[in-house]
């Protein structure tokens, strides 16, 4: 609006610029300065329009106003002011009424008095003048009149451009009004709306509860039902079942035979109402009166019926083989009737089930003391046979160390013996161990009462001989401590005095051994040496075991006896 404003106030402003500058342009500087020819011809075709003008203002006047040009120019001034009363009374500008008094004004003096030509032009030139500023005046006076118009006419554009705008405001706002009371009434309406569906939800959603609950209880009654049903069909007898599975395959195939009986006789009706129909056909195609059967009639008609007949006989076949394969149940599982129709029924197999639960339970029972007495047994028996074990694995690392003990005096022995014998006579040295170890073995294997055998080794002789050493070990503790102490006493007693003799007795034959040896050197010749000594080989070093794979080889031989004794 502002726009429109400002676009209608600024249109007539520039036009009165322009108007302005036109007349600043059109009107001479220096009024008295001589105007160019283009301005002189300017003002002769401004007096042109002038002039005609006034000819046309002078012709429009009524006909008591008009006068001649003669009359005009012999006026006085008395009537040149009356003229001008006139003229103003008439409404005619006051400016072209001035300049008409003063032209007739100048006429009269012209005429009155003789005037030189210099004067004449100097007064032309004056009249000139003033008429040219006059016509200046009008023109920028017509300017401002018409700049005023417009500047008047872009006012009521602008009033009627505010009242429109005014107008268009006042309808959009009352159209918003409208508007905002529309959708207040719509959103009330929808608030309601949603107000009822809330309500009926939550009515919806309290009927969904009661039912979910109702279906909640019932499932939980139909599967406590179905517990307790299963429970009863445990408890069914088989025969009862297999009874009534035979009987309802026999009503099954009663109900089969019986639909096709159905079948049969509604078949024989059909094709006896069929025959009689082709044979009161036939019998109307050739009874008619004054005509002869049609034999090609006839035979369509027979043959037609044949072809019934045949369609006939496929359909009953297909019936047929339906009602062979059709079961009465439909293909639902048939449920085998309740056998327990009264609860003494249910007394009974209890009673008995608890018969046999108190049979049962007096099985167990005794089995369970069985079990007991049997675990008692086997403690004593594993208590017996550790303490067993204890005492014999004693026995055997004592064994072991003493072994192990003579093994090592045996090697020392031999190495002093036989100190240059190289490695190859180990193993026959091992054979003669091993061959006397098995005859010392069977002396003692037949000091302990057992018969010779050749048939065993040496192993099979030491397991025997370990074997009665622990029933002897076993009747030694069933045995009183004090006799036991008191023969031990005198075994040990009888060991020294004999390792004691067997001592002396070696002793003895070294000594003798040794005097003969000397006998012996003291009797041969002497052997006188010539020349240079003989120098003999450096014997072979010799090889002696590590004490770590000594004890290596005593771990191993202690596992394989373990093997052997636990074996």
């Amino acid at each position: 609006m502002s726009s429109r404003r400002d676009t209608a106030q600024s249109a007539p402003l520039d036009e009165d610029e322009t108007n302005q500058n036109a007349a600043s342009e059109s009107k001479p500087s220096n009024p008295f300065k001589m105007p160019s020819d283009e301005e002189i011809f300017s003002l002769r075709d401004d007096e042109r329009a002038r002039k005609e003008e006034e000819r046309k203002k002078f012709l429009s006047l009524p006909v008591h106003m008009k006068t001649t040009w003669s009359s005009r120019a012999s006026t006085t001034s008395k009537n040149i002011l009356k003229d001008d009363d006139e003229v103003k009374n008439s409404g005619l500008d006051k400016r072209s009424a001035g300049m008409k008094t003063t032209e007739q004004m100048l006429r009269q003096e012209r005429r009155r008095e003789k005037e030189n030509m210099t004067d004449f032009i100097e007064k032309k030139r004056q009249m000139f003048l003033v008429q040219m500023s006059l016509d200046t005046k009008r023109a920028e006076i017509r300017k401002l009149e018409e700049q005023a118009q417009q500047r008047e006419e872009a006012l009521r554009k602008s009033e009627a451009m505010l009242e429109e705008d005014a107008a268009r405001f006042e309808s959009f706002l009352k159209k918003n009004d409208q508007n905002a009371v529309e959708a207040i009434r719509k959103a009330e309406q929808e608030t309601k709306a949603k107000q009822d569906k809330v309500q009926e939800i939550k009515k919806l959603n309290a009927q969904i509860a009661a039912v979910k609950s109702e279906m909640t209880k019932y499932e939980e009654s139909l599967e406590e039902c179905q517990a307790y049903k299963k429970f009863l069909d445990d408890l069914t007898p088989q025969e009862y079942i297999k009874d009534e599975l035979e009987q309802h395959e026999v009503e099954k195939e009663e109900m089969r035979q019986k639909r096709k009986a159905d079948r049969k006789a509604l078949r024989a009706a059909e094709d006896n109402k069929a025959e009689e129909d082709f044979a009161a056909e036939m019998e109307a195609l050739k009874s008619v009166k004054g005509k002869r059967p049609d034999a090609k009639v006839l035979q369509q008609k027979e043959v037609e019926y044949q072809e019934w007949k045949e369609q006939k006989a496929m359909e009953r076949k297909v019936e047929d083989a339906e009602d062979e394969t059709w079961d009465p149940d439909e293909g639902r599982a048939w449920e085998v009737p309740m056998y327990f129709t009264r609860p003494q029924q249910l007394l009974d197999i209890f009673a008995g089930l608890e018969e046999r639960n108190l049979f049962l339970i007096q099985n167990s029972q005794e089995t369970e003391e069985q079990l007991e007495e049997l675990k008692q047994r086997l403690e004593t028996t594993k208590a017996k046979m550790n303490e067993e074990t204890e005492q014999l694995n004693s026995q055997i690392s004592s064994l072991k160390s003493a072994i192990s003990a003579e093994e090592m005096k045996a090697a020392a022995l031999r190495e002093r013996a036989n100190p240059l014998k190289g490695q190859h006579e180990s193993e026959s040295d091992t054979e003669t161990m091993l061959s006397h170890l098995n005859r010392r073995v069977t002396e003692v294997y037949e000091r302990c009462g057992f018969e010779p055998d050749s048939s065993l080794g040496t192993l099979m002789m030491l397991a025997n001989i370990e074997a009665r050493l622990e029933e002897h070990l076993s009747a030694i503790e069933r045995m009183p401590q004090e006799e036991v102490e008191k023969a031990e006493k005198e075994r040990e007693k009888e060991r020294r005095s004999r390792v004691r003799t067997e001592k002396m007795a070696a002793q003895k034959k070294q000594q003798e051994d040794r005097i003969n040896k000397s006998i012996e050197r003291s009797k041969a010749p002497v052997q006188k040496k010539t020349g240079k000594p003989v120098m003999f080989r450096a014997p072979p070093p010799v090889t002696r075991k590590r004490e770590k794979d000594i004890k290596e080889e005593r771990n191993s031989d202690e596992e394989d006896l373990k093997e052997f004794l636990t074996e």
